[in-house]
């Protein structure tokens, strides 16, 4: 009874959490509207702000499968809000089954393995602006024909290359290892009482 009262606490935890993670990043997603430099940053910028929201879960949920749950939700729901194509999900579900590997291997209690997952799991925002690489022609016809700026877009089309796509993915990863950070210190009592060192 215990063991079935821990997993429902950890989905309901999963679940709370997730849509947390999935507002702040939306809201995060908003500003990118103003600069194509922003959309640029994005994935870096939302691992920023969703670092805190990350750890926190995974002090409250020590086992495995948080880290490709919070990735395949946030994905979906992007994906179903019709924000992003799916390619938002695939890169979630990459970088989630990675995260789950890293916490696997480091321990679920461990803050290094927690803040190194979290880097790896904000890289899966880049697949919002990933169908930019992907197939670049048909993408800039369907979102100016969609009603975006045409010099927004083609400023965004001339940043398109293999560097700005690895920037933009060591990016995500630097923002998500900040926020994980920050989220460290602003709750370490909080960590300590659930044992992560």
């Amino acid at each position: 009874m215990d063991n079935k009262n821990s997993k429902m606490k950890d989905l309901v935890n999963i679940g709370v959490f997730s849509a947390i993670f999935m507002v702040i990043s939306f809201i995060v997603m908003m500003p990118s509207a103003i600069s194509p430099y922003l959309w640029m940053g994005f994935p870096g910028i939302a691992g920023i702000f969703c670092g805190t929201i990350y750890m926190l879960l995974a002090s409250k949920v020590q086992s495995r499968g948080m880290a490709l749950s919070i990735g395949l939700i946030t994905g979906f729901i992007y994906f179903a809000m019709g924000e992003c194509t799916w390619t938002i999900l695939l890169t979630f579900a990459i970088a989630g089954i990675v995260a789950e590997i890293v916490r696997s291997s480091f321990g679920y209690n461990s803050m290094t393995g927690n803040i190194v997952s979290c880097g790896v799991i904000m890289t899966g925002f880049v697949g919002s602006p990933l169908p930019m690489w992907l197939f670049h022609d048909s993408y800039v016809d369907s979102i100016i024909k969609m009603g975006m700026d045409p010099n927004y877009v083609h400023t965004m089309s001339s940043m398109v290359s293999v560097w700005s796509l690895i920037g933009m993915v060591v990016i995500a990863f630097i923002g998500g290892f900040i926020g994980a950070n920050f989220g460290k210190a602003l709750l370490k009592k909080h960590f300590i009482k659930a044992g992560i060192v």
